[in-house]
């Protein structure tokens, strides 16, 4: 008689839950905002090159997406066209108050005003990268918990950010130690329970952080 067969785990059933899946593809609106950081880093549109032209799309932006958060807070049928099109992506605290792009738009935007570019870029990316990694790395493989997070959703922020810091390093030549500080500290911020978007928490963080080092 042949021996049953253990049961084995599948490492990627948390994968399939709804919970994981709502949070994906509230995760993939935000990883589309990756385009700010490659465009400030390598500039592949011909259009914005300089200084001004960015503060110029970003304060476009920024204004666009503060005044559509406005509309959907103040007038019913906007509310409810948002509800019905996006659902639970919208995190209840949002319902009634600016969505986290608006947060990343006023992030980038400030990120250009007050950090050299290539930091902009860098702080940007470990914004919208390692938020994302950790959220979804936590929510499917989060076992060890503090505060509101987890340990493994915390590594998987801190490489996703150090993923995105070796393309900076390669191609804007920004020194490994700043951006391991930057990394560091954008993991920091993203893991402890600060009164603030993270998307702009994160950004300046890590930004004045690294900005601190080159200066």
């Amino acid at each position: 008689m042949s021996k049953p067969t253990a049961h084995t785990h599948d490492p990627l059933e948390p994968l399939r839950s709804a919970r994981w899946q709502t949070e994906a593809r509230r995760k993939a609106v935000h990883l589309a905002f990756i385009v700010l950081p490659l465009e400030l880093l390598f500039m592949w549109l011909p259009w914005p090159r300089t200084h001004k032209e960015f503060r110029y799309l970003f304060v476009a932006l920024t204004v666009g997406a503060i005044a559509l958060d406005v509309l959907r807070i103040h007038e019913a049928r906007v509310r409810t066209f948002f509800r019905n099109f996006f659902g639970e992506m919208i995190r209840e605290h949002e319902r009634m108050s600016l969505l986290g792009s608006s947060y990343l738009l006023l992030a980038a935007l400030i990120a250009i005003e007050v950090f050299p570019q290539p930091l902009a870029a860098a702080a940007l990316g470990f914004t919208v990268l390692g938020d994302a990694m950790g959220a979804l790395v936590g929510k499917a493989w989060g076992r060890h918990k503090f505060f509101n997070k987890s340990y493994e959703g915390v590594l998987g922020c801190f490489i996703a950010c150090l993923v995105w810091g070796a393309v900076v390093v390669q191609f804007a030549h920004v020194p490994w130690t700043v951006i391991l500080v930057g990394a560091l500290t954008a993991t920091i911020v993203e893991a402890l329970p600060i009164p603030l978007d993270d998307n702009l928490g994160i950004t300046l963080a890590a930004g004045y952080a690294m900005k601190l080092l080159v200066t």
